[in-house]
Order: C-alpha cells, then structure tokens, then sequence
C-alpha cells in the first residue's frame, strides 16, 4: 500500500505503509474529527487544542513526550521492562534495522526514511555482530545450495 505525504519545501513524498498501520491511521482520524472537530482540509495528523478557530499541530517534543511516555508504560506492564521509554528517532533505528534484517536493501530503505544521502541511512542501520554473523551464515548457507 502507497501513503502520499508532504514533506518540507513542498516535496512529495511516497512511503510504503502496511495496510494494518493505514487501517489504524484511518481510525485515529475518525477520532481526531470527532474530538477536535477537524475537515479533510487539515493537513496536520496529530493536533491539538484550537487556537483561533484553528486546529494546531503537536510540536515535534510534545510528540518526544507522548512517544516516549507511552512506550515507558507499555514496557511497565510486561517482561521487557527496561524502565525507559523510546524515541520517535529510537523507533525509526529499529525500523531500519527491521528493514534490512528482513531483506530490504539500503537503496529503497534510504527512499522510504526520506533520506536523500546513501551515508545518513547507514547510520540508522548499526546492525550487531550477531546480527551481521546471523547475515554472513545465511549467506554461507545460501552459496552452499
């Protein structure tokens, strides 16, 4: 499933979305419109209060702030506790890393980040040495057939 998006100084952007996460997006809005009384026309997805008649996006820390409460009490309530929460810049690491671990090549991750250098996109994918080993026996293992 594609998702369009305006990115900053008027570019398009096309990323890749599950079709799951898109079903969610398409919830939150029913609940955004109902709450906060937005149109179609509101460009921003995460809103608050009216200031002027005008819904108002979240700043980028009140974001850090919900992001990083949330995932604080989600790891709280089961065995993974680690008694922090996580970053929107900590999620989109692990995304990276995800994408590569499942096959992605860097080339359509960098498109999908929204990178437009191939070096900013290596940097979110600091794979293990388990991970690279795990990478290098299938490899083996795979020549081997």
């Amino acid at each position: 499933m594609l998702f369009l998006s305006k990115c900053q100084g008027n570019k398009e952007d096309t990323v890749l979305v599950l079709q799951a996460a898109l079903e969610e997006l398409k919830a939150y809005l029913r609940v955004r419109q109902e709450t906060f009384n937005t149109k179609e026309s509101d460009i921003y997805v995460f809103v608050s209060k009216y200031k002027g008649g005008m819904v108002q996006p979240l700043s980028v820390r009140s974001i850090q702030t919900l992001v990083s409460k949330y995932t604080k009490e989600f790891y709280a309530q089961n065995e993974f506790s680690t008694g922090k929460g996580l970053s929107p810049h900590k999620m989109r690491h692990s995304f990276a890393n995800d994408w590569i671990l499942q096959g992605g090549d860097i080339i359509t991750l960098r498109d999908q980040l929204g990178h437009s250098s191939i070096e900013t996109t290596s940097k979110y994918t600091n794979l293990s040495r388990d991970e690279g080993k795990k990478i290098i026996e299938k490899m083996e293992e795979n020549r081997n057939k």
